[in-house]
């Protein structure tokens, strides 16, 4: 018999065993199909195939290009306002110039799972418990403190004063200001202000910045993304759970987000693995791409766009950032 100590512990249990089975899932994917096939159909059969068949005249995007990451494990991708492309994964941080072609690398900085970029060109990494800071040249800036032994960080935003934190372990949106001091706790359930509280499963909690500066967190749990304002006021959500396209599928979606300069937002969820756009109130506009466009299994597509509106995936089953751009109709 053994236990866990904390909530952590059973994320970090959760994230391993989601890899596992999308390791199972691939590697028995070929084996159980054969072996379905030789069964008899069964009309009652729950048949998730049903569910990744997309309808062509919502596919608006096409794949244009593919980055190939040398990295044993990846883990987030961000872009940063003159479209150089962030990837970090291992112990560093891999710079791409906006053709693909790698221009620099922040090394031994131990394991960022999350990244972003702010206008000044300077690099946040979520460093598992603690935010560090380092500059366009790779030089080291800040190292904030840590936000204790249940932290799990697993997104950053940033606007023109604050950065925002996502701490898994915590069920918390951390705000910070750009020196690293700690401000307010945003999306504690409070009946009161009708915050509902956060409910992360696995340890993927994503937060983006609207174009309005309104801050956006994806409660995972409840199938939804919340809006706040940056004083921690709850404003509106979006989503539900389903199985259906325009819905959000699995025990935690959407695992990722981010936001077109127009308002609409990307997402991207794991289960059954889809990159969709949705606009400004939640309704689904188009796929950006379906189930069959990864590995079975696959989990931990971040996301992000640059300058063009180019949608930038990472996946790290195939070691690659995948580059969509919307067809011309």
């Amino acid at each position: 018999m053994f236990s866990f100590k904390g909530r952590k512990d059973r994320l970090i249990i959760a994230a391993v065993i989601s890899i596992s089975v999308a390791g199972i899932l691939y590697f028995g994917y070929q084996a159980i199909s054969e072996n379905s096939n030789r069964n008899q159909e069964n009309p009652f059969e729950y048949n998730l195939e049903n569910f990744k068949k997309i309808d062509a005249s919502l596919m608006h995007y096409s794949e244009v290009g593919r980055i190939r990451i040398e990295l044993q494990n990846v883990y987030g991708i961000a872009i940063g306002p003159d479209d150089r492309i962030y990837v970090s994964g291992d112990d560093s941080v891999l710079v791409f110039d906006r053709n693909g072609i790698l221009q620099s690398e922040i090394s031994s900085v131990g394991t960022a799972r999350c990244l972003t970029v702010d206008g000044n060109q300077d690099v946040y990494l979520g460093m598992e418990d603690h935010v560090e800071v380092y500059d366009r040249d790779g030089e080291k800036k800040a190292n904030w403190e840590s936000l204790g032994e249940e932290a799990i960080i697993t997104s950053i935003a940033v606007s023109k004063n604050s950065v925002f934190v996502a701490d898994a372990g915590n069920l918390i949106v951390w705000k910070f200001d750009k020196s690293g001091n700690r401000l307010i706790r945003i999306g504690e359930k409070n009946d009161a202000k009708d915050i509902p509280g956060f409910i992360i499963p696995s340890p993927f909690f994503d937060v983006a910045i609207d174009p309005d500066g309104f801050l956006w967190a994806a409660n995972t749990g409840r199938h939804s993304l919340e809006n706040y304002t940056h004083d921690g006021n709850f404003r509106t959500s979006w989503g539900e759970f389903g199985m259906d396209m325009e819905k959000f599928c699995g025990c935690c979606n959407p695992s990722h987000f981010t936001i077109l300069e127009e308002g609409s937002f990307v997402t991207s969820e794991k289960g059954i693995a889809r990159v969709k756009v949705s606009n400004r109130l939640g309704e689904l506009v188009s796929v950006v791409a379906g189930p069959d466009q990864f590995i079975e299994g696959t989990v931990g597509l971040d996301l992000a766009v640059d300058s063009s509106q180019k949608i930038f995936v990472l996946d790290p089953f195939q070691k690659l950032v995948r580059i969509f751009e919307k067809k011309r109709l």
